[in-house]
């Protein structure tokens, strides 16, 4: 098996390790968005162990039973076959397997599961409680449907609340794993990470030889590329109208955040945008950003925060109608001539993540600031800032720009962090794709972050 599959997991296995070596009765939930890499986890921690391994599918009931059985048959009776009359069966002939030996059981795709087998999280509930944790049986269950594990898996009202005794959401990979698995040069690198937003398999997409803009042009803009009807898949396996969710996404690609001004736009009440935009947040695919301490909502605004969808919706989507022609030509001039302005804004993201894998201060808050300055009369905007425990406020910029970071734009910063700031402690980070000048590093102002340095694992 590739370990490349794995850059980025070793806490996450250990994780599973752990929850093994306790012998006792296990109920993990390992969950996260689609192509993030469940599958490829569960399989290789259940390497080397007695395990049986269930990939759910839609369909009837007797084709999933039918399905287990033979998934249960295959791991543990070799040549033998049996046929399990319904769910309860097999819950209890994997408690008798599990009596006194270590036992994995995965259903992977639980969402799945359910919708062909009814009750089954109901009798998964009786058979923990009245047999399953007396055994040695580890249960991994897992899912793509956030929402679904949240709320039918893990919510108060599920049959299920309160028995798990694992949780392990799987997030993207930074940009130092990115890094790692597409083989690709720094700045290479936070290109794909900002096309990909760090979901591995979109990141292998890119783990070629061939010239990164020749990949770009391959994999996004032609009708046969692996990332062209993509976001179109999410969105019609998450939503049930996924053309109009694409609109709200469109609308916020194009800058406008307002709800009011999205709600006429789009010719839908205010509630039901509202109940759009909560939809969308579920997803992980839109968040309501904040300005750093400011407590009231209605200064917030709503930003695409997926990666994979704010490139596909500012690059691709407004010039479908030109790629079904065959016609990528004229979308990927656009592209050479903002890709820049768009990797600045993914960039900051990748420094905010760098930050707090890096910095040992006990952070309480991090985001970024944007208001008006009172003193220069005129608006404003600070990349990072964070407090920490004590209160001591870090301030930072994030440059990418073809010329180094030198003095003066550290001098700015500080000018600027004067707005914000409470105390008399700060911090100061200068975050760089092209480097910093001597001076900036001889006169040892600030903490300086290279490209090279945020690909480097450590």
């Amino acid at each position: 098996m590739n370990d490349q599959l794995f850059i980025g997991r070793k806490d996450e296995l250990a994780y599973l390790e752990k929850a093994y070596a306790s012998q006792d009765f296990e109920f993990c939930v390992v969950y996260g968005r689609r192509r993030i890499g469940k599958t490829s986890l569960v399989v290789r921690f259940c390497e080397e162990k007695r395990a049986v391994y269930h990939m759910a599918q839609r369909g009837s009931e007797a084709v999933g039973l039918e399905k287990l059985s033979e998934a249960i048959s295959d791991s543990l009776l070799q040549k033998a076959q049996m046929q399990f009359a319904n769910f309860e069966k097999a819950l209890g002939y994997l408690a008798e397997v599990a009596e006194h030996e270590r036992l994995v059981f995965v259903i992977d795709e639980f969402p799945y599961f359910c919708s062909s087998i009814p009750n089954s999280m109901s009798v998964l509930q009786y058979a923990i409680d009245h047999t399953l944790k007396k055994t040695k049986l580890m249960i991994i269950l897992t899912g793509s449907s956030v929402s679904f594990m949240e709320q039918e898996v893990m919510g108060s009202k599920s049959p299920l609340y309160g028995r798990r005794t694992r949780t392990l959401k799987l997030n993207p990979f930074s940009l130092a794993e990115t890094a790692l698995l597409c083989a690709r040069s720094p700045i290479e690198s936070v290109l794909v990470q900002a096309m990909s937003g760090g979901v591995p398999l979109y990141v292998q997409y890119f783990a070629s030889e061939d010239p990164l803009w020749e990949a770009i042009r391959e994999i996004w803009f032609l009708k046969t590329g692996l990332l062209y009807y993509e976001p179109q898949f999410l969105l019609s396996m998450e939503t049930r109208n996924p053309e109009q969710y694409a609109q709200v996404l469109a609308l916020l690609a194009a800058g406008t955040t307002k709800p009011s001004q999205m709600a006429d736009k789009l010719g839908v009440s205010s509630p039901h945008l509202a109940a759009l935009l909560t939809t969308l947040q579920a997803l992980g695919l839109v968040a309501r950003e904040l300005p750093f301490g400011e407590k009231q909502a209605k200064k917030g605004v709503y930003q695409i925060s997926d990666s994979l969808f704010a490139f596909y919706l500012r690059f691709v989507y407004p010039y479908l109608s030109l790629l079904e022609q065959g016609k990528p030509e004229g979308p990927i001039r656009i592209l050479e001539q903002y890709m820049d302005q768009f990797v600045g804004k993914q960039f900051e993201k990748m420094c905010h993540t760098y930050f707090l894998q890096h910095t040992d201060r006990p952070i309480i808050a991090i985001s970024h600031w944007w208001g008006f300055d009172m003193q220069n009369h005129q608006n404003e905007e600070l990349d990072l800032v964070a407090e920490d425990a004590d209160g001591v406020m870090i301030f930072a910029e994030c440059k990418w720009r073809s010329t180094k970071v030198g003095l003066s734009d550290y001098a700015r910063l500080v000018q600027r962090s004067t707005i914000v700031k409470k105390g008399e402690q700060a911090e100061y980070w200068l975050f760089s794709k092209s480097g910093f000048t001597d001076e900036l590093r001889e006169a040892k102002l600030a903490t300086l972050v290279s490209v090279d340095q945020m690909v480097s694992v450590t």
